[in-house]
């Protein structure tokens, strides 16, 4: 017997479009490093509507299932969960890209020296602040719960975790935190309360359906506003209703049927750590190659520097299995 399709199989299909779109985003802008658009103003469209949703939507997802992880584990068990599963990956993957980059020399768009070496991994290196947002993010509301909020019921404790997503999204344009190593965190925390907030938020029935079009609706002229703003960095609270109504509408797209799109991005979902640490390892070589060999079609580029970026990294995922290293690669 066939079963329904789950809330957790909506949260691994949502994350397969997160990390298409993680991996369209830095073939997009290798491009445009490589001096590959003829027209600026296309560019500052698609980067706009893609960076004002992916990485929220990465942060908003991890909160939606946040609360049951706090309910199964010790803090013991979680903390050492977020250091295993984040922070070792982050300084793995720093010193491997360093080296990458190094060992590549004046191929890549950014060339290093020995001298940038990166004896710790912090600030952040490349897209790995990411991991390190994730794991402050999550390591500061572990410390919360079991200091005072564990006590209080779980609406209580998404009610708190809601109004401080908001209240922070809210004062975010006024608050400036610089730092290399906390801005980040700050930036993107709101994102991850308000799926805290919403984890048990439900709608079934007739009115699911048509509340998840007008979101989708909504949804659609969220983004369109944002690509015809131009290069205008969004705020968080202008991406936080993105992604809540992305996610309103969503749910009811994934439980429409067990097509094989549909499969095909829980599966990437799934795997989206793998694709996240090594895409643009292969996305980027491929691009220095095909510069080099001059070949200058934008969208071929593109296609091509994506299509690597995602299908290469499950290769990278098969051999550490066979290698027995895929803990140690923080797979």
């Amino acid at each position: 017997m066939i079963q329904a399709p789950s809330r957790f199989d909506a949260i691994d299909s949502a994350k397969g479009i997160g990390i298409v779109l993680v991996v369209f985003g830095h073939a997009w802008r290798g491009a445009f490093g490589a001096g590959l658009f003829p027209e600026i103003a296309v560019f500052n469209a698609i980067d706009a509507a893609i960076y004002a949703f992916h990485i929220p939507l990465f942060f908003f997802l991890s909160g939606l299932v946040f609360l049951d992880t706090l309910a199964k584990y010790d803090i013991g068990a979680l903390l050492k969960g977020r250091v295993t599963r984040l922070l070792w990956p982050m300084a793995l993957w720093t010193w491997i890209f360093f080296a990458i980059k190094l060992f590549a020399g004046g191929a890549v768009n950014d060339p290093v020296s020995l001298s940038d070496a990166p004896l710790l991994p912090l600030p952040p290196y490349e897209h790995l602040w990411f991991l390190w947002a994730l794991f402050t993010c999550h390591t500061g509301v572990i410390l919360l719960y079991f200091a005072a909020l564990g006590r209080l019921s779980r609406t209580v404790v998404r009610f708190i975790m809601g109004a401080a997503g908001i209240g922070l999204a809210y004062v975010l344009p006024q608050l400036s935190v610089p730092s290399l190593v906390w801005g980040a965190t700050v930036a993107h925390l709101p994102f991850f309360l308000i799926g805290v907030a919403v984890a048990d938020s439900t709608i079934e029935g007739s009115t699911a359906r048509m509340t998840a079009f007008l979101a989708a609706l909504v949804f659609a002229g969220q983004l369109w506003l944002v690509a015809i703003s131009g290069p205008i960095k969004q705020s968080a609270l202008s991406s936080s209703l993105i992604v809540l109504f992305a996610w309103m509408a969503w749910p009811q797209v994934d439980r429409g049927g067990d097509t094989a799109v549909l499969r095909g991005l829980r599966y990437l979902g799934k795997l989206s750590m793998v694709i996240y640490l090594t895409h643009t390892i292969f996305s980027a070589a491929l691009r220095i190659v095909m510069v080099q060999l001059e070949v200058d079609d934008l969208a071929l580029v593109v296609m091509a520097t994506t299509g690597i970026g995602l299908v290469a990294p499950l290769a990278v995922l098969w051999a550490a299995r066979k290698a027995r290293a895929v803990k140690l690669l923080g797979f």
